[in-house]
């Protein structure tokens, strides 16, 4: 489902018409990519049990096509797809650890993006809006700071690991 994203979002290419359209269409890209690296084989492991399970995967692939839509509309609605998409992993993520109360590095894992996604993505993606609302930032400007955040939460993860986790 995700290489279906990839695929449906590259309609949107020729509609980007700002610099920030362009970088973050290209931003999405690697992010969804990235992401499912970490989704697929946790998805293995972790499978749904329950009929919540199922909608919060759905939840999760409509967030990362709209990370891809967005790219064409407003830095705004781009932000809050990136919000959306942290919140439903986290709760995808609680789900997880609920059913499956994985161990060892299974647990860093699930408890590392936990905090990750809803403190520092959401948190920090919300404070960028506010700050760009209130000091008329470009979306150039608000796009990098965004990018920036990302950077750090990847780095942050890696460090919390010891290593890339790759299912």
């Amino acid at each position: 489902m995700v290489g279906v994203v990839l695929g449906l979002g590259l309609q949107w290419w020729p509609d980007l018409k700002e610099p920030w359209q362009y970088i973050a269409f290209i931003f999405s890209y690697i992010f969804i990519v990235d992401f499912w690296i970490d989704y697929g084989p946790s998805l293995k492991k972790f499978p749904p049990k329950k009929e919540i399970d199922v909608l919060l995967d759905v939840a999760l692939i409509f967030c990362l096509f709209f990370c891809i839509y967005t790219t064409h509309l407003a830095i705004l609605y781009f932000l809050i797809s990136f919000i959306m998409l942290f919140v439903f992993d986290y709760f995808w993520l609680l789900s997880s650890k609920k059913e499956y109360q994985p161990i060892g590095q299974d647990k860093t894992y699930v408890d590392t993006w936990m905090r990750l996604d809803l403190f520092l993505g959401a948190g920090l993606t919300i404070l960028v809006i506010i700050i760009g609302k209130i000091f008329s930032i470009s979306s150039l400007v608000i796009l990098l700071i965004f990018i920036f955040i990302n950077a750090i939460l990847r780095i942050l993860s890696i460090w919390k690991y010891k290593r890339f986790y790759l299912s």
